[in-house]
């Protein structure tokens, strides 16, 4: 009768609780991540909201620059793609003809349990093809808060 009453535990437990972790890159991508950058020893606080499709940094928890993003899972290494959404009012903000022209960073990624590394690179660069490349961007450390 124990063994039974435990066997019902566990099923309710798996079934009805618990959360179960996403099953691909796209729902482990989702929620707020702490960011550092790879081997730089001070910087101010970053946090990158994703959810859905969207992706936004914040500083001081204030929204500062939203992209798109789009991850491509199954290409080796995995390919992540960030379109911004709006100007920000650097002047480095490229225009053509009057009209905002969107940066796109284009890079590489790779999910190692609640921390993703991704290295990118704006338009016209290429995509970064590995992750220690010592003349290459630098690799964005993401660490997921509080899932």
């Amino acid at each position: 009768m124990a063994a039974v009453a435990g066997v019902v535990a566990v099923a309710v437990w798996y079934f009805a609780i618990r959360t179960p972790e996403p099953r691909d890159d796209f729902g482990r991508f989702q929620g707020e991540w702490k960011l550092t950058v790879a081997d730089r020893a001070k910087q101010a606080p970053i946090t990158v909201r994703v959810s859905g499709d969207k992706w936004t940094w914040l500083v001081g928890g204030t929204d500062q620059k939203r992209y798109a993003m789009a991850l491509r899972p199954d290409t080796s290494p995995k390919e992540i793609d960030l379109t911004q959404l709006a100007p920000d009012d650097s002047p480095q903000q490229e225009r053509r003809d009057g009209k905002f022209v969107p940066v796109v960073l284009r890079g590489i990624y790779t999910v190692e349990g609640d921390k993703v590394k991704v290295v990118t690179a704006p338009n016209p660069h290429p995509r970064p093809t590995a992750f220690d490349a010592t003349d290459g961007p630098p690799v964005w450390v993401l660490e997921l808060q509080g899932r």
